[in-house]
């Protein structure tokens, strides 16, 4: 029996991406074989499709950051996962499939009746905004935060989870996109036509407790400014691997001056491979944010899996608010 793979066959547009086949075989060892329900799309598949991801494998291969899938066989090893159960992972690629093999250590179980669209909408945008909130930032209820470009993936997770928290939100985001992020009940700041600097240094002149920027560039400096004495800068999502470095060092050089002040790069890729264990207990805490339905993740487009192609042609129009998800078939009709 054979499945289908979106490939990424060389560095470019979403046109490189190319449906392959590939033989189903059973798996080995710890392995789990899982059929994909739902793969979710960020803007890390596009830094590695233009080749700007440091930690990508070398082309070819099957992008897809995280998946939620059912277990339709298992490794003699294997002794924490069943056949038909529900499983979620932080894959980093290999998401694009209609089928992904994985060693048991790296999944969690989804419980029952959760949507797969809304759960894989939590593996990065919303363990991110989690571990960022409450392992970096360790937010109170009441703190100030600014979140920029809060209309995003991790934006709009950001919002959710700091509603939850009870937090005094601000977020900055083209007017179209304002109803979303008084939708969380924050305050929304249109990028294009005010200086979100000078809007919060209005409105909050003793200084932001936490701002989490993911644009970096100049606004690191800039975001960073706007702190109280004791806040902190948790910068995330950069762009590539220039951006990253760029970044990185930026961090370092304002930590180096005694301000009172703080910043912090978050990377999940990186914390994953420090410490599994704390991204799996996160990922596990969410899941049951969201069966209590105190989170609700916003979907903006739900597409066939195999649609890969047309789904980044998307998601780089800059148009998308929330998520896009790749869906097997079956559960779209």
């Amino acid at each position: 029996m054979k499945y289908k793979k979106i490939v990424l066959t060389k560095r470019g547009g979403p046109e490189v991406l190319q449906i392959s086949q590939d033989e189903l075989l059973p798996p080995e060892g710890d392995q789990v074989q899982i059929k994909i329900l739902a793969c979710g799309l960020g803007r890390t598949d596009v830094a590695m499709r233009y080749g700007y991801y440091p930690f990508a494998p070398k082309i070819p291969f099957v992008p897809g950051y995280e998946i939620v899938g059912r277990v339709e066989s298992v490794g003699h090893k294997v002794t924490e996962f069943n056949i038909g159960d529900t499983v979620a992972a932080l894959t980093v690629y290999g998401g694009y499939s209609e089928y992904i093999y994985l060693e048991q250590q790296h999944l969690v179980k989804v419980p029952e009746g959760l949507d797969p669209g809304e759960a894989v909408a939590l593996v990065l945008n919303y363990t991110t905004a989690y571990q960022m909130l409450k392992r970096i930032a360790k937010v109170q209820e009441g703190n100030r935060i600014l979140i920029t470009g809060a209309s995003g993936g991790v934006g709009t997770a950001l919002l959710d989870l700091g509603k939850l928290e009870g937090l005094i939100m601000y977020g900055t985001a083209s007017k179209q996109k304002h109803e979303i992020i008084r939708k969380y009940d924050a305050i929304p700041i249109d990028y294009k036509s005010q200086d979100f600097v000078e809007f919060i240094n209005e409105r909050v002149p003793e200084g932001l407790d936490v701002v989490f920027d993911g644009q970096a560039g100049a606004n690191i400096g800039r975001s960073f400014s706007l702190l109280r004495k004791g806040g902190k800068l948790v910068e995330y999502g950069y762009p590539n691997f220039s951006g990253m470095l760029k970044g990185v060092f930026k961090v370092m050089l304002l930590n180096s001056v005694p301000n009172g002040r703080k910043a912090e790069s978050y990377g999940i890729s990186g914390s994953y491979k420090k410490n599994r264990r704390i991204i799996l207990e996160d990922l596990a805490t969410l899941f049951n944010f969201l069966k209590e339905k105190k989170i609700k993740p916003m979907i903006s487009n739900r597409m066939p899996l195999l649609d890969a192609s047309d789904a980044n042609r998307i998601l780089e129009s800059g148009t998308v608010t929330g998520k896009i998800v790749l869906m097997n078939p079956e559960l779209l009709t």
